[in-house]
């Protein structure tokens, strides 16, 4: 069976109807012409951002015109996990990427003592629209804006480091519920007096492993082991 690509409307589209001719965006209305190649008659998969797809078909190409056929019922929510990067540049795009791609729910820049430069949060929202279509998501995850280190020590959340811990992962999240905010380090770790807040806020530092992750390469594998963690709840 060919592979049947997925497509987000415009956050502004009104309630879809099968029947119904849409415009897609603009950036994804040049992927379907210009990129793939896609064809008047052709089958692709719309979403509408809110947990809607629908079955469609290409009608004018040049314009990202579809006419919606069918919805496609029982699609997954996005995973109750907020992610907080104290990272920016390349290695933070391609983190963004996989934890899209993982089903988070939301992703957000943290303002750690580590970090060197601001995140360009426009340039993950991109990211986000496209690894989102790429997976076939219902909706896109919410790319928030940045977050004070103390602002994160909320209930829920997580410190992640390759320093050392006082809890492990299964004890850390026997303790809490949903939604999990998970907080990853720049690439120096998070300093002690930032070990020392999340202590006195009773929010659990874990370490996983026994070698030293990229950051981005611990923000994918924190996020996955715990999405496998609540999934056998």
């Amino acid at each position: 069976m060919a592979h049947v690509f997925r497509f987000f409307l415009p956050a502004s589209s009104a309630e879809l109807a099968v029947d119904s001719p849409v415009l897609l965006a603009s950036d994804d209305a040049k992927r379907l012409h210009k990129v793939l190649r896609l064809e008047a008659g052709e089958s692709v998969e719309v979403a509408d951002g809110r947990g809607r797809v629908f079955v469609a078909t290409v009608v004018n190409p040049r314009a990202g015109e579809v006419v919606l056929n069918e919805e496609i019922a029982r699609q997954h929510s996005l995973v109750p996990i907020r992610v907080l990067l104290a990272q920016s540049g390349p290695r933070a795009d391609d983190a963004v990427e996989k934890l899209v791609e993982l089903g988070v729910a939301e992703i957000s820049p943290l303002l750690a003592s580590g970090r060197r430069r601001e995140a360009r949060t426009d340039r993950w929202q991109r990211i986000a629209e496209g690894a989102a279509a790429q997976a076939k998501l219902a909706m896109i995850p919410t790319i928030g804006a940045p977050v004070a280190y103390r602002d994160a020590l909320v209930p829920g959340a997580i410190v992640c480091s390759h320093e050392h811990d006082d809890s492990s992962l299964s004890d850390a999240l026997a303790g809490l519920a949903s939604p999990i905010t998970l907080l990853i380090g720049p690439e120096a770790g998070f300093s002690d007096e930032e070990f020392g807040a999340a202590q006195q806020a009773g929010v659990p530092i874990v370490r996983f492993g026994q070698t030293v992750l990229r950051t981005e390469t611990a923000a994918v594998v924190f996020a996955a082991l715990v999405i496998d963690r609540l999934s056998s709840r």
